[in-house]
C-alpha cells in the first residue's frame, strides 16, 4: 500500500509518496499546485484531489495523511474554516468524504492532522529534533504555529491566537504581518514581507532594530511557554526562519542558560516535515 503525505496551506498544496521507515519523501512523485483560497468549493476540491491523484500514480490502494490548517475537525474531516480569509466555500463540508469519492480511497484510509502537529512530528522523528524525547515546535510565517511533542505524540497548542501578549496575542507580535506593519509605522515605507526586509538589513537601521525587537518578542514568548512545558529542544520553522541568523543567537544563548540547557534548532526538512508528519504515529 502506498503512503501519501499531503501538505495543504493557505494558497498551495503539495503531495508525495513517503517512506515512513526511512523517513524519506519520494521526490519523483512530488506534485504541487497553487490554490485559490477564495475560489468555489469545486475549484478548491478539484485542485486538491488532482494533486493527490498525481502522487498516487493511478493507484487506489493507499493511505493518505493530510496536514491541514484549522479550524478543522480532524477526526471527522469536516471543514470549520470561517472568517479566516481562506477556504470559506468549504465551511461545513466533509472533506474526508469528498476525497474518498473523488479518489476512490476508503474513508478509513484518509486521515487529517493539524499542520503544526504534522510539522513537529516530522522534524522530531526524522529531522532537526531527532534524538530528543520532548520538543517544542514553532512555525513563523503569516501566523504563529505552536505545538509540543512528548511520548511520541505531537499536539497543537494554538498559542499564537490564545497566548496573551502586550496589547494583543502572541501572533500579533510574532508573524510576517508584525514585520510589515511595524516597518511601515517606523518608516512610512511599504514592504511585501520578511524576505524584502532581509535584503535591506545591512543598509537600513530600522530593519536591524526590527529584527532585534522581533527576537525579544520571540524570546519572551518562548520563555513564557517553557514555564508550562520544559522541552529538550525548540525547533523553529516557517518562512521567517530563513532569516534565523538575525534573531537566533540571542535566543540560543538564553535557552542554554536553563538547567539542563535547552537546544535551539532550525527546521531542516522544510515542507517534507509536514508530508512525513501527516502520517507519523501520534
Amino acid at each position: 500500500m502506498k503512503h501519501i503525505g499531503v501538505d495543504i496551506g493557505g494558497s498551495h498544496i503539495t503531495s508525495a509518496q513517503v517512506d515512513l521507515h526511512k523517513g524519506e519523501v519520494l521526490t519523483a512523485t512530488l506534485s504541487r499546485a497553487k490554490v485559490h483560497p477564495h475560489g468555489t468549493a469545486e475549484e478548491i476540491l478539484g485542485t486538491w484531489a488532482n494533486t493527490i491523484r498525481e502522487a498516487l500514480g493511478g493507484s487506489v490502494e493507499g493511505q493518505i495523511g493530510i496536514a491541514m490548517p484549522g479550524p478543522f475537525d480532524y477526526l471527522t474531516g469536516i471543514c470549520l474554516m470561517k472568517n479566516v480569509n481562506k477556504y470559506e466555500a468549504l465551511y461545513g463540508l466533509n472533506i474526508k468524504e469528498e476525497f474518498s469519492e473523488r479518489l476512490g480511497i476508503a474513508p478509513e484510509n484518509i486521515v487529517f492532522r493539524n499542520d503544526s502537529e504534522a510539522f513537529l512530528a516530522g522534524e522530531m522523528r526524522f529531522g532537526a529534533g531527532k534524538g530528543f524525547d520532548r520538543g517544542m515546535g514553532i512555525t513563523l510565517g503569516t501566523g504563529l504555529g505552536t505545538s509540543i511533542y512528548e511520548h511520541n505524540e505531537a499536539r497543537d497548542m494554538a498559542l499564537g491566537i490564545n497566548y496573551p501578549m502586550l496589547e494583543g496575542v502572541a501572533e500579533d507580535y510574532i508573524s510576517t504581518r508584525w514585520f510589515v506593519s511595524t516597518y511601515q509605522l517606523k518608516t512610512q515605507k511599504s514592504v511585501e514581507g520578511v524576505k524584502q526586509l532581509v535584503q535591506l538589513y545591512s543598509s537600513d537601521e530600522a530593519v536591524r532594530e526590527l529584527f532585534e525587537d522581533f527576537g525579544q518578542n520571540l524570546s519572551s514568548f518562548v520563555h513564557g511557554f517553557i514555564k508550562q512545558f520544559t522541552p529538550e529542544v525548540v525547533v523553529i520553522g516557517g518562512n521567517i526562519a530563513n532569516a534565523s541568523e538575525k534573531f537566533f543567537p540571542n535566543l540560543s544563548q538564553q535557552l542554554s542558560e536553563y538547567q539542563p540547557p535547552i537546544q535551539l534548532r532550525k527546521a531542516i526538512l522544510n515542507e517534507e516535515a509536514a508530508l512525513l508528519g501527516a502520517l507519523s504515529n501520534k
